[in-house]
């Protein structure tokens, strides 16, 4: 984990209300331990280049920097906090990403929602937030609706 007075708290981020539930909960962490809020946004798009009627060209590359975009503009108003924050723009699969990153930067906390805006929205604890619990180095919250 990461130095004495230097606590890392990571919270994957992508936009749906449970991220947002995610996000107010990472900010709660840090202030709790004077800590610096990793929020990470994690694209999952294939490379390639479009070829659609019309001959309109699109590049899957701009399709994830939009996403990134618009993303970020919707944490923007949940991003209060007066400790270091840093915003992380990934691609890859959520999960694997998010458990990389969290290695990667020695992070003490890894805080999820429930589920979010992939394939398995509907399920109970969703294919990020399994995966990442069960392989994350460090510590993972999932944060949940009514929940404090």
């Amino acid at each position: 984990m990461s130095q004495e007075g230097n606590y890392v708290v990571v919270v994957g981020y992508d936009g749906s209300e449970q991220s947002d539930l995610a996000l107010r909960r990472a900010i709660q962490e840090a202030l709790l331990r004077e800590a610096e809020v990793h929020v990470v946004h994690v694209v999952d798009i294939t490379p390639a280049v479009l070829l659609l009627p019309g001959e309109v060209t699109v590049n899957t590359a701009d399709l994830a920097e939009a996403r990134h975009q618009e993303v970020w503009e919707t944490a923007a108003p949940l991003l209060d906090y007066d400790g270091p924050i840093r915003r992380v723009d990934l691609e890859g699969y959520p999960a694997d990403a998010l458990v990389e990153y969290c290695g990667k930067v020695d992070a003490d906390l890894l805080v999820l929602g429930t589920r979010g805006r992939g394939r398995l929205a509907s399920t109970f604890l969703g294919s990020t937030s399994l995966r990442a619990l069960e392989h994350a180095s460090c510590d993972v919250v999932i944060a949940k609706t009514g929940g404090r």
